[in-house]
């Protein structure tokens, strides 16, 4: 079967359009409907069918989507294993997987240090799923995640830093002594951050104790969080040193915590591979440099 077969097939199951495919692999779109159809033909299945705006994928399709994912990554990393790779010439696109807190803490220095030595280079970021991350690293989906959560799997890890949470509090946030204590925290409302992004160390001490906070909104993003916690009476748990740096610009001030939380240990991960292609390679060592 014809490789870019199973590339279109990838990419549709991925979009959901005929659109962004013929986009993303730099055809028309009457060539995506036409190599469709071919795909149609060989596996004797409709594989995708119009659901509203998106193409749906027919329960066969699930079936391969990761068996097709998984050996097109292997042909791709076993072709890559074998090509030089030079950074001041390549225009390769690498996958990285970040929270939104990983995003505003660590992107700009990768950026400046990748761009200095390959400015062709993409970088697409692949925004956290901590419950899929050890999956996506061992089908290759991403080359590498920056994560703030243990993940198993047999993965090349390297540790970043170690950090405290705090407390985030407006700054005119009234408080009975010097520190804020348990009564107090447990009275507040509170910004819950989802513990999809992987932050979980203070919801499990939280569990161990029995403290139950009063949850007045849920988000997804720690960015969001100086917005509204500097307008209202809300408590959010983030890591001191990007809540040290709202301090700069936004109403805010920081307490400990009224409870112990072990540090959250930030780590950097590499993709699973048998034979490391030179561009990954190069890839994790610019990482590594770009935030020693």
């Amino acid at each position: 079967m014809d490789l870019n077969l199973l590339r279109t097939f990838l990419s549709v199951y991925e979009t959901g359009s005929l659109t962004l495919t013929a986009r993303a692999l730099f055809v028309t779109q009457p060539s995506v409907s036409h190599t469709l159809a071919r795909l149609r033909q060989e596996l004797g299945d409709e594989l995708f069918v119009r659901g509203g705006r998106r193409m749906e994928p027919t329960p066969l399709a699930r079936e391969l989507y990761p068996v097709f994912q998984e050996s097109v990554g292997r042909i791709d990393l076993a072709v890559e294993s074998v090509r030089s790779f030079d950074p001041a010439t390549s225009a390769y696109r690498f996958r990285l997987c970040l929270s939104d807190l990983g995003e505003l803490g660590f992107l700009p220095q990768i950026l400046r240090r990748i761009s200095a030595e390959a400015p062709e280079v993409e970088i697409e970021v692949v925004p956290m799923e901590i419950a899929h991350l050890a999956e996506w690293l061992a089908k290759g989906s991403v080359d590498a995640a920056i994560a703030s959560w243990p993940i198993s799997g047999s993965f090349e890890s390297v540790l970043l830093k170690r950090e405290n949470y705090v407390c985030l509090l407006r700054k005119d946030f009234p408080l009975a002594g010097e520190r804020l204590n348990l009564a107090e925290f447990l009275a507040a409302g509170h910004a819950i951050v989802a513990r999809s992004t992987g932050h979980q160390l203070a919801e499990q001490a939280m569990d161990a104790l029995g403290i139950v906070r009063r949850s007045t909104v849920m988000v997804h993003h720690f960015a969001v969080l100086p917005a509204i916690v500097s307008e209202c009476n809300l408590a959010a748990i983030v890591p001191e040193s990007m809540a040290a740096g709202w301090l700069q610009q936004w109403p805010l001030k920081i307490e400990s915590l009224p409870f112990d939380v072990p540090p959250l240990e930030v780590t950097l991960h590499r993709r699973a591979a048998d034979r490391e292609s030179a561009a990954l390679a190069w890839f994790h060592q610019a990482l590594l440099d770009a935030l020693s």
